[in-house]
């Protein structure tokens, strides 16, 4: 016998062509008509279950088989559960088509033998082939079929289900020169052995207070058993302790695990870089709404083979484990097996391994960021100063060190951050959970100066032998007269170390920061060219990075240009606000010849295979803008620069005195609020006269009081990040 007959979900098709002669007769049960003989029941009854008619099909068993009342009857069946098991377990599997062979029979007056073989063709397995025997009884002159779960799969028994699990995919690691940065961590797990106690009551008792747990969650674990093992709960490596170990398994029935019951993402060096790493956390809600627009967006692009995103998942939330979900999550795996009624694996039907997440490897140097950290601990202190480190190779933009400071530790989150620690965290007056790299924005004060100057260079403006007419200043103040009536308030000077002497040329302006020099710069260079010098520059576009980096400005959408906010923005005040990674970007271009390399952090995204990783994707060092200043300006401009961190000239940089190598930079301050209590202090400069190799660009920012005793803090850490190592 060959019958082959197509199954659709959601719509059964019955093939009367094939079963009509048989389907008719004992429509309406097993004892409401004769059949002619065993093997007509036995064939009808395939042919039912091919085209989906269960209930039917449920009509021709055996009253040994069935269960027609309301009450659960061992080894019996109910028609809906009969139906649910089949239409279940064929959606489970996809099974699309049924094709039955080799029908053999062994008739009898009392009980009718067959075999036969059956290969489902399932959209999830492929073809399944599996040989079945079955019995028809006479009963009451009636042919019946003594059905048991058997006749699905030969393997399942009486209480056993078809189950589907998922084999989650484990997450990737995100590394950087040798060291783990987040990892996907075996937990350790607590667990009992049902079989083994012997006095249930006794057990929850002594294991309640050593694991912290009530006596209803360690019943409600136990009922969770598979294979004689109930997880009762998982703690991260560090969370038992080795005395409430002991303890514990001088109970009987307890055992502990290390590493096989269940992952967990752990953050080795906590702070390390918490701003840029980010956390992974459940998905993001605050309705159904919001929900299903979040998993709509993650399982954008992926098949249940590649397994969906569910309301259960844990996901990347900020940083690089949000920004690179995808690559990091995997691909996870499913197990369709019979289950039996004691919980373990009768039979896998179906498996499908899953794909481990792909690894991304940073181009931070660990040491380097460890000591970054240590200085910044070092040198901050109270809750009044925070502030942004970059450290990076500006002729390739590779990122060798980041801090936004004050961090937190990245294990609050994943472990399960309480409400008073959370609560502490947002009020908090230095904000530790903002990125100051690269969502802060701030005015950058004198370090734009770099900018003005090169522009007047560029423009023709002004050139080295230009000095400015200091016999306008009055007092420290400049009013400037050659732009109509000047109704705004003077342009002040910034505080000099000691009087300058002689013209003021452009070399004197950077040594000492002047910002009637810039500001005068600005007003000849006019806003139409200085707003198109500082357009090509990047100061209008956010900078494209591995984590999103908020969007730079010159001036506010609404503003109305004035000749008082030209001048202003021609020394770093004004409305001009950027982010630190965004203006140590566009400052490497005086190390970089004009050029802007994309600033990068993500060397590689990689795939582990057994002892070796292949390459899934390599950063392609590539220029976001090209030749923003000119060779001419950055050489006249380059000098002036290494003047102003001179230890023998008084610049305004003479204290970052970095014994081993030249270095060219500017410092610059803005000040924070009406009340002028606070300001913004800047550093930025980069280590002239050095290898490719050994090229590196430091800026720092730093939020802090104005007081005197604060301002030398940004040398301390520039220098510390510029020394050459001997």
């Amino acid at each position: 016998m060959m019958r082959k007959v197509k199954r659709e979900r959601m719509k059964r098709i019955v093939v009367v062509s094939l079963i009509l002669a048989f389907v008719i007769p004992c429509a309406a049960g097993c004892s409401s008509a004769p059949q002619r003989t065993g093997r007509a029941v036995i064939e009808t009854f395939l042919q039912l279950i091919t085209a989906g008619e269960y209930a039917d099909a449920y009509a021709l068993l055996a009253s040994s088989s069935r269960n027609d009342g309301e009450e659960t009857r061992a080894n019996r069946v109910t028609q809906k559960e009969f139906t649910d098991k089949y239409i279940n377990i064929f959606d489970a599997l996809g099974i699309s088509a049924v094709e039955y062979s080799n029908l053999s029979v062994t008739n009898g007056e009392i009980l009718c033998k067959a075999t036969f073989d059956a290969v489902y063709t399932s959209g999830v397995a492929g073809d399944m082939k599996n040989s079945f025997s079955v019995i028809a009884t006479r009963e009451g002159g009636d042919w019946c079929i003594e059905w048991t779960p058997a006749l699905i799969f030969p393997e399942m028994e009486w209480g056993d289900t078809v189950r589907v699990a998922t084999l989650p995919a484990e997450r990737g690691e995100i590394l950087s020169d040798g060291f783990l940065l987040a990892a996907t961590v075996g937990t350790i797990s607590v667990y009992a052995a049902p079989s083994k106690i012997e006095d249930q009551a006794l057990f929850i008792a002594q294991v309640s207070p050593l694991l912290g747990m009530t006596e209803e969650e360690i019943q409600k674990a136990l009922k969770k058993e598979y294979n004689d093992v109930a997880v009762l709960k998982q703690f991260y490596s560090d969370e038992l302790s080795a005395s409430a170990a002991e303890q514990l398994l001088l109970i009987t029935g307890v055992g502990i695990d290390y590493g096989n019951y269940g992952v967990q993402r752990e953050y080795p060096y906590g702070s390390l870089l918490a701003h840029l790493i980010g956390y992974v956390g459940a998905v993001p809600s605050s309705s159904k709404e919001e929900l299903e627009a979040e998993l709509a967006a993650l399982n954008e692009g992926r098949t249940k083979l590649d397994g969906l995103y569910t309301s259960d998942s844990i996901v990347g939330r900020l940083g690089l484990e949000k920004q690179y979900e995808q690559q990091l999550r995997g691909k996870d795996g499913e197990l369709i097996y019979i289950r039996t009624a004691e919980g373990t694996n009768r039979r896998t039907l179906y498996r499908l391994d899953p794909v481990d997440g792909y690894d991304i490897e940073l181009t931070v140097d660990v040491e380097l960021q460890q000591r970054l950290d240590e200085v910044m601990d070092l040198v901050l202190f109270g809750d009044t100063t925070a502030g942004a480190v970059v450290v990076m190779n500006p002729l390739t933009g590779a990122v060798q060190a980041l801090s936004s400071y004050p961090s937190y530790d990245l294990n609050l989150f994943t472990r399960g951050i309480s409400g008073k620690e959370y609560s502490a965290l947002l009020n908090d007056p230095a904000k530790p959970l903002i990125n100051r790299v690269t969502q802060g924005l701030y005015p950058p004060g004198s370090t734009m100066k770099a900018f003005t100057g090169a522009a007047a260079l560029d423009l023709g403006v002004l050139d080295t032998e230009y000095a400015f007419d200091d016999s306008q200043i009055d007092d420290d103040y400049w009013t400037p007269t050659e732009y109509g009536a000047w109704i705004w308030t003077p342009i002040k000077r910034t505080h000099v170390n000691y009087p300058i002497s002689g013209p003021l040329n452009m070399r004197k302006a950077f040594i000492h920061s002047d910002n009637i020099y810039f500001a005068n710069a600005a007003l000849l260079i006019g806003w139409e060219a200085f707003e198109d010098y500082m357009e090509a520059i990047g100061f209008t576009e956010n900078i494209p990075f591995d984590i999103g980096v908020a969007q730079p400005q010159l001036v506010n959408e609404d503003t109305e240009m004035s000749f008082k906010l030209l001048a202003d923005s021609g020394y770093g005040q004004g409305e001009i606000l950027v982010t630190p990674l965004q203006l140590a970007a566009m400052f490497s271009a005086l190390a970089n010849g004009g050029d802007i390399a994309v600033p990068y952090v993500v060397e590689g995204i990689y795939q582990e295979n057994g002892v070796k990783y292949d390459v899934v994707e390599q950063h392609v060092a590539r220029l976001w803008k090209e030749n923003v200043i000119s060779e001419a300006a950055i050489d006249t401009i380059t000098p002036m620069l290494k003047d102003v961190v001179n230890k023998e000239i008084n610049g305004t940089g003479r204290q970052l005195r970095v014994e081993n190598c030249v270095v060219a930079a500017k410092t610059g301050t803005a000040e924070i609020g009406n009340d002028k209590s606070r300001e913004i202090s800047w550093f930025v400069g980069y280590r002239t006269g050095v290898s490719d190799e050994d090229a590196r660009l430091v800026l720092v920012m730093l939020e802090i009081p104005a007081d005197t005793k604060y301002t030398t803090l940004k040398f301390d850490i520039a220098r510390a990040m510029l020394e050459l190592s001997t």
